[in-house]
């Protein structure tokens, strides 16, 4: 325990120390020691942190200040391209995700982000697996990736179906080509997601 006399003048950068070794100044001039303040285990740089989990930190600081460097233009793009059930932030999940799992450019793992998301429905005819063109806004299919969703059915035996989902034959820059993997019993709808990465 120590008594200060006149007025405390503790230099910035002794601050962080004094608070982490020291009490405040109470109203009777006393301050006390204190335990110190110690770094948590599993707090940057703390003994717990393993190197693995330093580069994914890393990684995370990286894509975030990335993404507030995005114009406004672009932003506006991924409110436009809104899936169906998302959740207000979903440009900003799907930004983080293709920033920490890697985009389609090989060599690029990690650095990439998500130029733009189009949610687009097409048709299968029924019978013989014919091509479907999908139409899209321009994109650079060397950057893209494409997820779909739906199907039909296909009669293997009489009365017995299995499902049939479709594939993507080709992606260009304005259209994407999909067909069904099986002759379909009937004509089927589906839906597929075009995403192009920076």
């Amino acid at each position: 325990m120590a008594t200060i006399e006149g007025t405390q003048n503790i230099p910035s950068a002794l601050k962080t120390f004094y608070d982490g070794t020291l009490t405040p100044l109470m109203p009777n001039a006393v301050i006390r020691s204190r335990y110190p303040w110690r770094i948590p285990r599993m707090q940057t740089n703390g003994s717990g942190v393993s190197l693995k989990q330093k580069e994914q930190r890393t990684r995370w600081i990286t894509v975030l200040s990335k993404f507030k460097l995005l114009p406004l233009a672009v932003r506006q793009r991924w409110y436009a391209a809104a899936p169906q059930y998302h959740s207000l932030l979903f440009y900003f999940n799907y930004f983080m995700l293709s920033g920490l799992m890697g985009n389609a450019v090989i060599g690029e793992t990690g650095g990439g982000v998500i130029k733009s998301i189009q949610h687009l429905t097409f048709s299968l005819p029924s019978g013989t697996p014919a091509p479907v063109t999908v139409s899209c806004s321009a994109i650079d299919p060397t950057k893209s990736i494409c997820f779909f969703f739906g199907g039909g059915g296909a009669e293997v035996l009489a009365g017995v179906a299995i499902p049939v989902y479709p594939y993507l034959a080709n992606l260009l820059s304005t259209y994407a080509i999909v067909k069904a993997s099986m002759d379909l019993i009937s004509s089927a709808g589906g839906s597929v997601s075009i995403i192009e990465y920076l």
